[in-house]
């Protein structure tokens, strides 16, 4: 068994960048920067700068993005103006560059390019020189740049490193939709309040749901109750250049729960394994033979639900749809009389998504009790024996030991899957995620899987 000491340092041998790859990266944007500036034809001021994780030197080896940030002092900044004196003409600049150039969306357009192991985003904002001009969550990344550089020193980057390395190899890394979980700039408030990577995640083993911490300095009991009633979040981490912000706020309760119980587990026994992802996706990772062997021993049943996704559909529309149907299709499943246990979605990101859910049990009796009105209430009891007795196939009526009558009545559905296509057919008329096919069992799950590993499709 390796030390902890051994742990990290073999971990942050492989997660620190070379030198090399930080030079690349930093030639990278200079390149980018010159040509902005020799295309860009605007009447108002701008700066443009590097943020996100190479700029505040946290980044992780193989996985530097580099967030060109092009701040612009114009008072009537829109994403229409944007589109037509920024993006479209850079975009028809870069294009020419590299062919890797994409057209992205999030709360305006920006430009995404990848060269080589290095992703690119070049993003335009108003240039705020205050807190209180910020418009939109863009706006507020320069302030986040400046706040983490002045805080942390070599040996805090490589505890972040360490953070963000352990977040990736659990799954809960990522503020976007698909993950809901810690972003990068959480991690670096995080090391920055406990100072270590170990001390976070000693930390992090007494959260609770609704956990509410302050970067600097701690909160006392009644400010932290006004503050859940304000952000009702299952983590809140007040961000220290706008306290109005929840940095916590994508963290969702499962991802929250996976890190306290991760963070318990690596104390207990440190190992290598917790900061190394699976090549596969973490849902179809467990859609394998030896799942199948586990969800029948249990009565479980493992159903899926493939989509086909519309060309162009941004990604955070493809997972925020794919969690929406995922929820609805789980309280379906309980309203019939399943007890949904888990569900697990997927996606290329550009032609496929998978929805996958684990119920129990694999099937229901026949008959379900429709329990009638109490004793005293006869014009009520008369009622529910007409309307009962006209049902087809209901036996009854009966009374229970406490005196209550009830029928037994046919079941709508017996098995989940039932339940599924079901509500798959009232999902025909969805234009940017629309089902494909119905994946009825284990052994279903378990086939398309392994075509999937065998085209090479999902790694």
């Amino acid at each position: 068994m390796s030390s902890l000491e051994e742990v990290l340092a073999e971990v942050l041998a492989e997660v620190k960048p070379t030198p090399d790859e930080r030079a690349g990266a930093l030639e990278l944007f200079n390149r980018v920067k010159h040509l902005v500036k020799e295309n860009l034809r605007i009447p108002f001021e701008y700066s443009i700068e590097l943020h996100g994780s190479v700029a505040k030197g946290t980044e992780l080896r193989g996985d530097i993005d580099l967030d060109v940030f092009i701040l612009i002092r114009y008072e009537d900044l829109n994403e229409v103006w944007l589109k037509d004196h920024v993006i479209t003409p850079l975009y028809k600049v870069f294009s020419k560059v590299y062919d890797s150039t994409k057209l992205k969306y999030a709360t305006h357009p920006y430009i995404n390019i990848e060269v080589g192991n290095y992703k690119i985003d070049i993003v335009p904002a108003y240039w705020a020189r205050d807190i209180s001009e910020i418009r939109t969550a863009v706006d507020r990344t320069p302030f986040h740049t400046r706040y983490v550089v002045s805080k942390l020193d070599e040996r805090s980057k490589d505890e972040v490193r360490l953070l963000k390395s352990f977040l990736k190899g659990i799954g809960v890394y990522g503020a976007e939709i698909k993950v809901e979980g810690f972003s990068g700039y959480l991690a670096e408030l995080l090391t920055i309040k406990y100072g270590s990577f170990i001390n976070v995640v000693k930390a992090a083993t007494s959260w609770r749901y609704s956990e509410v911490l302050v970067v600097e300095g701690e909160v006392d009991s009644l400010t932290a109750s006004k503050l859940r009633k304000i952000f009702k979040a299952p983590l809140i981490v007040l961000d220290p250049i706008d306290s109005r912000r929840n940095a916590a706020s994508a963290v969702s309760a499962e991802s929250l729960a996976r890190f306290v119980v991760a963070s318990q587990m690596f104390l207990e026994h440190p190992s290598t394994s917790f900061f190394r992802t699976s090549r596969l996706e973490p849902a179809v990772a467990q859609a394998t033979s030896s799942l199948r062997q586990v969800v029948e021993a249990t009565d479980r049943e493992l159903l899926g639900v493939v989509f086909g996704v519309a060309r162009g559909t941004p990604p955070d529309v493809i997972w925020g749809k794919l969690r929406s149907v995922a929820r609805s299709l789980l309280n379906l499943l309980r309203k019939y009389g399943f007890t949904s246990v888990s569900y697990f979605v997927w996606s290329d990101e550009e032609t496929e998504a998978l929805l996958l859910v684990t119920v129990l049990p694999r099937e229901l009796p026949r008959y379900e009790i429709h329990a009638g009105p109490p004793l005293g209430k006869q014009a009520d009891i008369a009622a529910y024996i007409v309307k009962n007795t006209r049902k087809s196939g209901a036996l009854g009526p009966y009374v229970d030991p406490g005196g209550r009558l009830f029928f037994l009545t046919p079941r709508r559905f017996r098995y989940p899957y039932q339940v599924v296509e079901s509500y798959v057919s009232s999902l025909r008329d969805l234009e940017l995620l629309y089902p494909t096919n119905v994946l009825r069992n284990a052994a279903e799950v378990e086939s398309y899987v392994a075509q999937k590993r065998s085209n090479e499709l999902i790694r």
